[in-house]
C-alpha cells in the first residue's frame, strides 16, 4: 500500500502544523500514481479542511514515513 504524507498548517496559526497521511490502496498502486492522484485527493482534504494550508507532501510506502 503506497501513502501521501501531508505537512498541514493552519491558516491563521502558521506555527501550529501536523502531518496528515492519506493511503492508497489496490496491488498495483505506484509512488508515481500517487504523485499524480496525490494532488487530487489533497485538493479534496483542503476543501474539507479550509483552515489549513499544505506546507509539503511526498509519497511512499505505507509506515515507512513517521515524520516529514
Amino acid at each position: 500500500m503506497i501513502e501521501l504524507v501531508v505537512a498541514v498548517c493552519m491558516v491563521d496559526q502558521p506555527s501550529r502544523c501536523r502531518d496528515v497521511t492519506l493511503n492508497f490502496e489496490g496491488e498495483n498502486v505506484s509512488a508515481q500514481q500517487c504523485m499524480s492522484t496525490g494532488q487530487i485527493e489533497m485538493a479534496k482534504w483542503i476543501g474539507e479542511h479550509p483552515n489549513w494550508t499544505i506546507q509539503k507532501w511526498h509519497c511512499g510506502i505505507a509506515g515507512q514515513f513517521a515524520k516529514l
